[in-house]
């Protein structure tokens, strides 16, 4: 979509101007450039506890764990998906002869290697790996390339289960650059930020929840003699953040990308569902058409792109927030009068030599014809005035709400600037996305990075609420609509918006500590906090007996794993096989055999 839209955007841009020279000032934005990342440096080398504050803090797992199975998830896809295609694309047999794609896309490694002799040094091998090197630049048959891509899809899946997490994560990052690194000619945006934040997922420990590996140790620090659950551990913060200034950094500078005719005018949303390389079935057209007779197109265009343009605000509100909160708290980091003062100078200047760029960026980049209030001599002062004023205003706005209305500061640090608004109309954005246009897994790549943006707590009260059921009329608040009509159009929002807890499953176990331990395991997988517990002498020792409320009768082995199969998340994906008359059975008896308890 980018592509296309590029293309239109360029044609617009020919048309209002034929060359830009910035080269009057090239020389004083670059001083101006490196001044204002001195500066920032500087403010963080006074204000160094705000620098542990932002990158070597400790996070809660969850939200990384997952990050890394639903992005891993995608990028399991997207590569299954191009299985089809990876005779063509990868192979010898296909688009490049191994030479051929070595040339074009090896870097130095055509000069270091010679396929007759090898490397001419033992250490040249280290010095094409610095540029674009791929193995598949030396050997790119058939056998071989699916032998690698098998190797990195086991990679991937075991990632997914957080099996061998730190090194599956390294190899799966080192095997998608080696397909990747073949050739680039099919690559969508979706692949780049595959790279990148596949890239950042080495550094993240987000094994350390919902993995095998977290399992294992938990399971072996229980049946050791543990007297509690062991506790997850805290991992460091700056990957996420990394992660979250990167997706902020793709969002932004598409927005500043799509600032041709068709983004000005509002059509660039109308051609690209269109484009016949694009939509999904020629019938869309008729509505794509419609929707832009109406205006409906016009405004989501503009919306889109100014969503885009200005979701770096997001990191602001999220910084506030946390500040605030913090602040009531009294754990934000506290520093001398003096170290303040002389870190908000510095941060004032960093601002200031921003101010002056983006008005010489004005100057030679915003058509006269497109902004006729002031001569074009004077875009350079009015735009540096106004890049100055924006983030004064804000300030004295941040001050004026948080001193007279708690609601408007509520209002538009926690809903206008928060997370979750932006990130909801992300999703809805991509979900259309994903709806109207063939653009491959892109909108699930983007989708999948907004897990690294919650925090454990949400993540906690996620896991409550989808094991939650719709609450009853009348049953946890939620009202009795007497207007029949009302009462059905309601109920939809109803049963979203009022839980109520889901049944209760008891697990019933002999009293001997054997038992009681091998009953404890259940509690690693009890996401949605659904099972109690029960001493029984009845039950065999290290037996499994399942009683749910509202049902007579009890639940023994296979059986009642296979009821477990509802309440345990890390077991949804052999749920579809439940209601199965035979494969029901299995799937309850494999769930016991995994859940490690004796049928």
């Amino acid at each position: 979509m980018i592509a296309a839209l590029a293309r239109l955007d360029a044609l617009a841009l020919l048309e209002e101007s034929k060359e830009i020279d910035v080269s009057a000032h090239l020389g004083p934005a670059t001083t101006l450039t490196l001044t204002a990342i001195g500066l920032v440096l500087a403010f963080f080398i006074v204000r160094p506890e705000l620098w542990k504050r932002m990158l070597f803090d400790r996070l809660d797992p969850r939200p990384a764990a997952i990050m890394r199975i639903v992005f891993g998830a995608v990028v399991l896809w997207t590569f299954v998906d191009l299985l089809r295609d990876a005779r063509f694309l990868f192979t010898d047999e296909g688009m490049w002869l191994t030479k051929m794609a070595r040339k074009n896309y090896g870097g130095k490694l055509t000069q270091l290697y010679d396929p007759e002799h090898g490397f001419e040094h033992w250490y040249d091998i280290f010095t094409a790996m610095v540029g674009k090197f791929t193995i598949l630049h030396l050997r790119s048959d058939p056998t071989f390339v699916y032998s690698l891509y098998g190797v990195m899809l086991a990679s991937i899946t075991l990632m997914i289960l957080g099996v061998w997490t730190r090194f599956t994560t390294v190899l799966s990052w080192i095997l998608v650059e080696q397909v990747y690194r073949y050739s680039p000619l099919f690559y969508t945006g979706g692949d780049t930020v595959v790279r990148v934040f596949l890239f950042l997922g080495m550094f993240c420990r987000w094994g350390e929840a919902y993995s095998f590996d977290n399992w294992r140790r938990n399971r072996r620090a229980i049946l050791g003699g543990a007297t509690a659950i062991p506790a997850l551990r805290r991992i460091p913060a700056w990957p996420q953040r990394l992660m979250m200034l990167q997706l902020a950094i793709i969002y932004c500078a598409t927005g500043l990308l799509k600032s041709g005719a068709t983004w000005m005018n509002g059509t660039a949303l109308y051609y690209s569902l269109c484009l016949d390389h694009f939509y999904r079935m020629p019938e869309q057209i008729n509505v794509a058409t419609f929707l832009q007779y109406i205006g409906v197109l016009q405004v989501v265009t503009v919306f889109v792109r100014w969503w885009e343009l200005l979701f770096p605000v997001v990191l602001i509100g999220m910084a506030v927030n946390c500040y605030e909160r913090e602040r009531r708290s009294g754990v934000w980091p506290s520093a001398p009068a003096w170290r303040r003062w002389l870190s908000y100078l510095l941060f004032a200047g960093a601002l200031v030599c921003g101010a002056i760029i983006a008005g010489w960026g004005a100057k030679y980049y915003i058509p006269p014809q497109r902004f006729t209030l002031v001569p074009p001599e004077q875009f350079a002062a009015l735009f540096t005035a106004i890049s100055l004023a924006v983030p004064v205003l804000c300030v004295l706005i941040y001050f004026a709400l948080r001193r007279f209305s708690q609601l408007g500061f509520r209002l538009v640090f926690h809903w206008l600037l928060g997370r979750r608004t932006w990130l909801i109309w992300g999703f809805f954005m991509h979900v259309g996305i994903d709806l109207g246009m063939n653009v491959g897994t892109f909108a699930e790549v983007m989708m999948a990075a907004y897990f690294a943006w919650p925090s454990g707590d949400e993540v906690d009260r996620a896991w409550r609420y989808v094991l939650s059921r719709p609450a009853a009329p009348g049953e946890y608040g939620r009202p009795v609509r007497k207007r029949k009509f009302v009462r059905w159009l309601r109920a939809p929002l109803d049963r979203l918006t009022y839980r109520a807890p889901g049944k209760r499953y008891t697990i019933h176990y002999h009293p001997d500590e054997a038992s009681i331990r091998h009953a404890a395991l259940l509690r690693l997988w009890d996401l949605g906090y659904r099972l109690d517990f029960v001493a029984d002498p009845t039950v065999g020792p290290r037996k499994l007996v399942l009683a749910i409320d509202g049902q007579a009768g009890r639940h023994t082995g296979a059986d009642a794993g296979r009821m477990l199969l509802v309440v345990l998340p890390g077991l949804w994906w052999l749920r579809p096989l439940r209601h199965l008359p035979v494969l029901g059975a299995a799937a309850g008896a494999l769930a016991v055999v995994i859940l490690r308890q004796r049928p």
